[in-house]
């Protein structure tokens, strides 16, 4: 065999095995597109009310891929559908396949309403416990009438100017940097209410699960612990600022003033230590 064949057969040989290797990759891309293709259309007919065509659409995503979220999706469309033995058999298998879902209490409740509703006793129907009896309120006494403090008269007094403006830019500093940490803390209790809200919407009862909203709910949550933890620090910063600019003001010079009044006489040492 000359060189030139064997050259043309490795070629060939490495084409071949590149090529190989390169289907599984395309066909779990192909796979993953079919599948979130099926969800979405799935996602349509449920919000159009078509729930056997949902159901069907997110059977055929659960077995391109076997996601835990296409279970719940297919037992709230049997739900809808007024199928709840099929309801509770899909719950019952995402509960299994997603044991730490963070909505296994709501779901685990539903599968009990629905059972409940199959046999014709519904659970927990309990008597409206009756109004509680309002309790007459004793009449408070009057309060003692409080005694009259006479003002003594201050006759005259040395006029001291304190330095004011000693240390006057720190405490402003520290006044601005503790408003903003405020304000900063205000907006990661914002984003921490919002995430929450995101993350109800995501997860509520009666409808399938929104994997966008819920992804957006930790990004929020995620902005508000940033937002708490800075606001945080910038008010305990503009509290030092504040501390070390009132500690540079000066002391007032002490002054003494006399006090002339009805039965009083005397003098006042005024000042600041």
């Amino acid at each position: 065999m000359s060189t030139q064949s064997k050259y043309i057969l490795t070629v060939l040989f490495t084409f071949s095995f590149a090529t190989v290797l390169a289907r599984p990759g395309q066909a779990e891309r192909r796979e993953k597109n079919t599948a979130e293709s099926h969800y979405q259309r799935g996602m349509k007919a449920y919000t159009l009310g078509k729930f056997p065509e949902a159901i069907e659409e997110f059977e055929k995503a659960y077995e391109l891929r076997s996601e835990p979220v296409f279970l719940y999706n297919i037992a709230q469309s049997h739900r809808q559908n007024n199928s709840p033995q099929r309801a509770i058999f899909f719950y019952r298998r995402y509960l299994e396949a997603e044991p730490q879902a963070k909505n296994r209490a709501d779901i685990e409740q539903r599968i009990q309403d629905l059972q409940a509703n199959l046999n014709g006793k519904p659970e927990n129907a309990t008597e409206p416990a009756p109004a509680p009896v309002a309790q007459p309120v004793p009449p408070q006494p009057l309060p003692p009438p409080q005694p009259v403090v006479v003002q003594p008269m201050v006759v005259a007094q040395s006029q001291a100017q304190p330095d004011a403006d000693a240390g006057r830019g720190l405490r402003i500093g520290g006044i601005v940097t503790g408003a903003v940490g405020l304000a900063g803390i205000g907006a990661g209790i914002f984003f921490f209410l919002h995430a929450n809200s995101l993350y109800e919407e995501a997860t509520k009862p009666g409808s399938v699960y929104d994997a966008a909203k819920d992804d957006s709910s930790k990004t929020f949550r995620g902005l508000g612990w940033a937002a708490v933890g800075t606001g945080a620090a910038a008010v305990v910063t503009g509290g030092v600022l504040y501390f070390l600019g009132a500690k540079k003001r000066s002391a007032a010079p002490v002054a003494l003033a006399p006090i002339i009044a009805p039965g009083v006489g005397g003098a006042a040492l005024c000042g600041r230590f």
